[in-house]
Formats: C-alpha cells, structure tokens, sequence
C-alpha cells in the first residue's frame, strides 16, 4: 500500500480521489501511486512494503 497527500488543492477526481477533509489516499500497487504523482496533485507519504507469507 501506498498513502498519497492531496497537495495545493482543494479536491482532485481521477486515478484517485480526494478533497480537502480528506487529503490522505491509499493505493494498493506502485504504479498506481506513480501515475497519481504524475499529475501534480499528490506526493507520496509513506510506502509500506507488502510481504506475502507463505
């Protein structure tokens, strides 16, 4: 999972959305992530490293 912040705006609707009472979103992949940053709305806050137990 990936948390993105809402960044110098007050809402987005697209690969992701968000506003401003609820700037933080979840992604599960990284390319996911990658195509929200692209746009310039969002910056990445934390990456958490999925481990699959077998």
């Amino acid at each position: 999972m990936v948390k993105l912040k809402l960044k110098n705006a007050l809402s987005y609707s697209g690969v992701v959305s968000a506003d401003a009472r609820n700037p933080i979103v979840e992604v599960k992949t990284k390319k996911e992530a990658e195509e929200a940053v692209k746009t310039g709305y969002f910056e990445v806050v934390n990456e958490e490293e999925t481990k699959e137990t077998e």
